[in-house]
C-alpha cells in the first residue's frame, strides 16, 4: 500500500493502529528530521518498545530473532544506501525504515509494506503538512496555535526542527493561556525575515549580507537569475556613465558611485558568469544552490580584488 500524501497515510495509521500492525512501514522523505518525527509518531501509536539500528544490526535482528521476547519496533534510516535487494520480514518485529529514496529491496517488499513517498512532494504540499503538524503539536501541549502565528512560523522558511523549537518556546511563554498567539511567537522567537529575490540579487551583485536560508527558501531560482541579470545590466549602465531609469536620485547617485568603483569589467565578467550559471542550471545535472554559491563566491572575490587594488 503506497501513499503519496502524508494526510492520507496518517489517516490510515489512526484507523489501523495499534490493532492492525503492518510488518513494514517505509518513510521516503528528503528531510531526515521530518521522517524521524513521523517514525516516532508511529512508534507511539503502536505502544511497543523500539530501538534504532544500523543496516547490519537490522539484518542480524531479522535473521536471529528471540522467540521469548515481546514484539518490538526497529527503526533504521538511510535505506537508500542498503546493499541488499531482498529483505526478509519477521512476525516478531515491526520495521520502520526511512530514507530519501526507494531502497534496493523496494520491489521485493512493496506489496506488504505501508509506504509514504513524499520524494516528489510539492512545496505548497510540504508547507500545508508542516502547518498541520505544528497545529497538532500545539494541541498535544493542551494549546491551540493561532492561524497568523502558524503562518508567520512557516513563512520564515526555517526547517521543521527549528520550528518545533520555536513552538516549544512560545508554548512555555504562553503560560496558562490556552492559545499560542503571534505575539507570543514573536516575543520569544528567533526567526529573521526572509530576503526577497530582489534583495538577494542586490546582495549578490553589489555586496551585502546574503541569507542562505532565504536562497534555499526560494521556489523559483530561474526567476532569481533574471533579477541578477537586471542588477548586472544596471551596474553596466551606471559604470558607463549613463543615467539609469526608474531610480530615485539618491539611490541613483549611490549606485553610480559604487558601479564606477567596481568598473565595467566587473559587470561584464558577472554577466558572463551568469550565462554559465544559467546554462548549468538548465542542464539539470547538478545542485542549483551549489551553482549559485559558486557564482556568489566569484563575484565576491572580484569585489575584494578591486577594493584591495
Amino acid at each position: 500500500m503506497k501513499f503519496l500524501k502524508a494526510e492520507a497515510f496518517e489517516k490510515h495509521l489512526v484507523e489501523s493502529l495499534p490493532a492492525h500492525l503492518s510488518p513494514l512501514y517505509l518513510l521516503l522523505m528528503s528531510d531526515a528530521f521530518e521522517r524521524d518525527f513521523l517514525a516516532r509518531r508511529i512508534v507511539r501509536a503502536t505502544g511497543l518498545p523500539y530501538q534504532r539500528v544500523t543496516e547490519e544490526e537490522l539484518l542480524e535482528e531479522i535473521s536471529s530473532p528471540s522467540f521469548f521476547s515481546e514484539k518490538e519496533v526497529l527503526l533504521c534510516d538511510e535505506i537508500e544506501k542498503f546493499k541488499e535487494k531482498t529483505l526478509p520480514l519477521s512476525e516478531h518485529l515491526i520495521l520502520i525504515l526511512m530514507g530519501n529514496g526507494e531502497p534496493p529491496f523496494f520491489d521485493f517488499v512493496k506489496k506488504v509494506a505501508v509506504t509514504l513517498d513524499l520524494t516528489k512532494e510539492k512545496p505548497w504540499e510540504s508547507k500545508s503538512r508542516l502547518q498541520r503538524w505544528l497545529l497538532e503539536e500545539a494541541r498535544a501541549k493542551g494549546k491551540t496555535l493561532s492561524s497568523d502565528a502558524a503562518t508567520y512560523l512557516l513563512e520564515g522558511g526555517a526547517d521543521f526542527a527549528f520550528l518545533l523549537q520555536e513552538l516549544e518556546k512560545a508554548a512555555l511563554y504562553a503560560g496558562e493561556d490556552k492559545q499560542i498567539s503571534l505575539e507570543y511567537v514573536k516575543a520569544v522567537g528567533s526567526l529573521s525575515p526572509l530576503q526577497t529575490g530582489w534583495q538577494i540579487s542586490e546582495a549578490l551583485v553589489w555586496g551585502g549580507t546574503l541569507s542562505r536560508r532565504s536562497v534555499s527558501a526560494l521556489e523559483d531560482l530561474y526567476g532569481l537569475v533574471g533579477q541578477i541579470r537586471y542588477q548586472l545590466n544596471l551596474g553596466l549602465t551606471l559604470a558607463s556613465g549613463k543615467e539609469a531609469p526608474k531610480l530615485s536620485p539618491k539611490r541613483a547617485d549611490k549606485l553610480k558611485a559604487l558601479a564606477q568603483s567596481l568598473s565595467l569589467s566587473y559587470f561584464t565578467s558577472g554577466l558572463k558568469e551568469l550565462f554559465t550559471l544559467e546554462m548549468r542550471m538548465r542542464s539539470n545535472i547538478t545542485n542549483p544552490i551549489l551553482l549559485l554559491d559558486t557564482f556568489h563566491a566569484k563575484l565576491a572575490e572580484k569585489r575584494h580584488v578591486i577594493s584591495s587594488s
